[in-house]
């Protein structure tokens, strides 16, 4: 199968990701507001659309092939999130925040896209693996 799609989308999503919380970051949303969740939301479309274009481009594709990609296209989006993440925090940072605060952070990024992605990685193949049959 062609690595190029999940690498491909896996960039895009990850720097959609980044976009995204830098504009939450600008317009001062609270960490606990609903909109923070939105970004989980684009890593299931994401997801969606690498194994869309999977789908689209081989036959006679399985679960278990399907399950792989996504969770290729998933490792890009981690990788490229923690380490833009920790961009971020050296950017953003305020004299008062702790070096601990970064740790705290790359944790919760690595937790919260991992669980997610795996969801949206299952949700996905499922989705494409039942619909596409012939």
């Amino acid at each position: 199968m062609n690595k190029k799609i999940s690498t491909r989308v896996g960039i895009i999503t990850a720097m959609t990701n980044l976009a995204y919380l830098l504009i939450l970051r600008g317009t001062n949303v609270a960490t606990n507001s609903p909109l923070v969740a939105i970004q989980f939301l684009l890593l299931f479309i994401g997801l969606f659309v690498s194994c869309y274009l999977l789908y689209k481009n081989y036959t006679a594709i399985t679960f278990i092939d399907a399950l792989k990609h996504c969770i290729k296209t998933l490792a890009t989006v981690m990788v490229l999130m923690v380490a833009g993440n920790a961009l971020l925090f050296f950017i953003l940072k305020t004299s008062q925040q702790p070096m601990s605060d970064l740790t705290i952070l790359i944790g919760y990024t690595i937790f919260a896209y991992s669980i997610s992605g795996m969801f949206s990685s299952l949700f996905s193949s499922f989705i494409f693996n039942t619909f596409t049959k012939k």
